[in-house]
């Protein structure tokens, strides 16, 4: 039998949670009005917009259609509700065209396959990398799930290939057969709503919530390319809007200056979704919220063009030696060993970050690879990788001070030859001395994809407020209303940032119907 292990003894046996059972009957009630006349609800003071031009109704209202908003909308739909997702974009998937898998823990795939994986194990180790600061009954929750999820999703015409371990260490990611969610999951998901009744509304961007005199949510107002309003009206509302990456004063709150970073990942993610949320009196929770970031050299290709330097550069290449603007090393070049996604972290503090090569480690990371070599004479020619025969010379193209940059190489040569790293602890297994030019210093920045945990919720994906009270009709779904990553995401379990899509959007659109 087949064991999901690795180097670090992942064992044990599989466990599923199954998910509650709902019945019951869609009950109808009358829905408000814009001016607050009618309906069994008034609107609150909040001005509505003018010149409403089309009004819909329907029982739940998902606003954005990722991962998140696509599950909650065949969720909804396959128990009865009337459901009406709209989407800023043209086409459906947000985030999720670039996504390869899906995390799973008891699924039909694994079952066949052999694969036992122990569920608390997996909790124990999220719960450790987030330095015990994400919600413990959410990662239970979701993982005791997620075995049922996958088959869900099969069972919905999502398309996976395999499970394997991808970036982490346990037999848990089912990867998409064609390797992508815009190819394997968002055509399926897509095709089971709309099969369901779900009415998409593409190009249509929410800008307020409708708020009753109750301070519940009963709707939603939108915006149109063409620049109509529309009013919709809705007894639930799941908020799947997919983070605020795009949106650069939330960033800077988050302590993220433009000037430090890149916005990679699809477009759309401009903090509309937030920003309904904290003006119907969602608990703000950007202080704790984590990203989905990588380091990028720029003008290089992206991961998904096969970039060799993006992304990879941050944990291919752990031989190197990172150093700041001033010629310093600042961390152990091994460190994304234990969590892939941890490479920009200590990279945000500096002015400009040098991961530097010899001639050798060039060689050993290109591999022989003739796009990688194309990339690399592209880099050097845009002038984001200096090269130069020597270390004084590359300080001086790299306009670090010399004396600092060379005593600081020859302090790590020194290590090397010791095997033993006095400043920061790198395995001297994988330390190799900078001695063979030419010399090269690539540039690298952090390129974020996604914010992750920005508005609060509580285990159903209710918002909650600023006395952690759950908000009346109103959910947040996918990244924005994930609980599970403070400050940091882990990837050891890989897939799991999508395998919360998936749950999060199920649980909120069961308990949305339940409440009707």
């Amino acid at each position: 039998m087949k064991k999901g292990i690795d180097r670090r003894q992942f064992v044990g046996g599989a466990g599923i949670l199954a998910a509650a059972g709902m019945v019951g009957m869609l009950a109808g009630c009358s829905q408000p009005q814009a001016n607050g006349t009618g309906g069994d609800k008034a609107v609150d003071t909040q001005p509505a917009p003018q010149n409403i031009s089309e009004t819909h109704d329907c029982d739940i209202l998902v606003i954005g259609s990722g991962a998140a908003g696509l599950a909650a909308a065949v969720q909804a739909s396959e128990l009865g509700a009337n459901t009406i997702c709209i989407e800023s974009q043209s086409i459906p998937g947000g985030n999720m065209n670039g996504v390869e898998g899906c995390f799973g823990v008891g699924s039909r795939m694994q079952q066949k396959e052999g694969i036992d994986v122990d569920p608390g194990t997996v909790i124990r180790l999220e719960i450790e990398q987030s330095q015990y600061r994400c919600s413990g009954p959410g990662y239970v929750d979701m993982v005791h799930n997620s075995g049922e999820n996958i088959d869900w999703l099969l069972d919905n015409g999502v398309t996976f290939g395999q499970v394997d371990v991808d970036k982490g260490d346990i037999l848990v990611f089912h990867r998409f057969a064609k390797g992508s969610g815009g190819k394997d999951y968002v055509p399926a998901m897509v095709a089971a709503a709309e099969k369901n009744g779900v009415t998409f509304l593409y190009d249509t961007e929410g800008t307020g919530l409708i708020k009753a005199d109750d301070r519940s949510i009963v709707g939603a107002y939108a915006e149109t390319k063409s620049g109509g309003t529309i009013q919709i009206n809705a007894k639930s509302v799941i908020i799947a809007t997919g983070g605020f990456a795009d949106n650069e004063e939330y960033m800077a709150a988050c302590g993220l200056e433009p000037q430090s970073y890149v916005i990679g990942g699809v477009p759309g993610h401009d903090g509309l979704g937030h920003q309904m949320g904290i003006e119907a009196g969602v608990r703000d929770n950007r202080g704790n919220s984590a990203m989905l970031a990588a380091l990028k050299v720029p003008t290089t290709p992206g991961y998904y063009e096969n970039g060799k330097f993006d992304f990879v550069i941050g944990v291919a290449a752990p031989f190197a030696v990172w150093v700041n603007e001033k010629g310093e090393r600042f961390i152990n070049e091994d460190f994304t060993a234990v969590n892939a996604m941890s490479m920009t972290l200590p990279i945000w503090r500096n002015e400009r970050t040098y991961i530097v090569m010899d001639t050798p480690m060039l060689n050993a990371f290109l591999n022989g690879d003739s796009d990688a070599q194309k990339q690399l004479e592209d880099a050097i020619a845009e002038g984001e990788i200096l090269q130069a025969d020597t270390l004084d010379e590359l300080a001086v193209n790299a306009n670090i001070d010399s004396k600092t940059f060379v005593a600081t190489i020859d302090r790590y040569n020194g290590f090397v030859e010791s095997g033993t790293d006095l400043d920061y602890g790198k395995s001297s297994e994988i330390m190799m001395s900078l001695e063979s030019g030419p010399f090269y210093a690539i540039h690298v920045i952090p390129q974020v994809n996604t914010s992750i945990g920005s508005l609060q919720t509580d285990r159903t994906f209710h918002a909650v407020n600023e006395d952690y009270e759950p908000i009346e009709g109103l959910y947040v779904v996918g990244v924005e209303g994930a609980m599970l990553w403070n400050n940091i995401y882990t990837i050891n379990v890989s897939g799991g940032c999508n395998a919360n899509n998936v749950n999060s959007g199920r649980v909120a659109a069961r308990d949305a119907f339940e409440n009707l």
